[in-house]
């Protein structure tokens, strides 16, 4: 979770940072363009913060936004998108010849390992090489799941 934050933080800081080198070398706007720019940015921004915590097109016409739900809502959206690059580190754990030790797989077992050692130190693995302890895992994320999407609909 760290690296995504540490990413997600450092590309808002380049962004800022190109923009601003860019408006120093771009002439500034009239009045009228820069009540455009202005109405942009308050459009831009207002999408944002929806579509990055979670996509509530999918929520049901009356239900409420409350920060608890979006928060919700957004737990959700990550825990399936884990989910996802969870299984992902599954599958690729089944050939033996993978480089972990290179990127973007060092990463995915960075962000992955932690979480399946939890339940490998549970569930030892049957007859010395069949790890069935993701099975466990991803009962756990759709169970956080399935109570996360269910409490959405409940404020």
């Amino acid at each position: 979770m760290r690296p995504i934050t540490t990413l997600i933080a450092t590309v808002f800081a380049v962004s800022k940072l190109f923009a601003t080198k860019i408006a120093s070398i771009l002439p500034l706007p009239t009045p009228t363009g820069l009540q455009n720019l202005t109405n942009l940015r308050t459009n831009l921004l207002g999408s944002v913060g929806p579509l990055f915590f979670a996509a509530l097109k999918d929520r049901p016409s009356g239900s409420l936004n409350t920060p608890l739900t979006v928060v919700a809502a957004g737990m959700a959206k990550w825990l399936d998108i884990y989910s996802g690059v969870l299984m992902v580190r599954v599958l690729l754990s089944w050939f033996p010849n993978i480089p972990w030790d290179r990127q973007p797989l060092s990463a995915i077992r960075d962000l992955c390992d932690p979480y399946l050692n939890l339940f490998r130190n549970i569930i030892p693995p049957i007859f010395d090489t069949l790890d069935v302890s993701p099975l466990l895992a991803f009962a756990v994320l759709g169970l956080l799941g399935s109570i996360l999407n269910s409490s959405l609909g409940s404020y």
